[in-house]
């Protein structure tokens, strides 16, 4: 899953969470800030993004994260 998240102190050790990670940083409210940052990933990353839902949140992830059971709201491929 990418998304903007703050910069944190601590390291990633076996998969636990940075020192100061709530894990609420990684979803948005807002639909329109959702597109905006999975375009600006995918012109970046040059890889294709997508947007889903998840309850009353969105998410941005990567076209190789994507699971047949994802609700997609929108898709952005930089090659297009």
């Amino acid at each position: 899953m990418i998304a903007a998240f703050p910069v944190l102190s601590g390291a990633c050790r076996a998969g636990m969470n940075p020192a100061g990670f709530t894990g609420a940083s990684d979803m948005f409210n807002d639909i329109w800030i959702a597109r905006k940052n999975a375009m600006g990933l995918a012109r970046t990353l040059m890889v294709a993004t997508m947007v889903i839902a998840v309850g009353t949140q969105y998410c941005v992830i990567t076209a190789e994260d994507h699971d047949s059971s994802l609700t997609i709201v929108n898709e952005y491929d930089p090659y297009a």
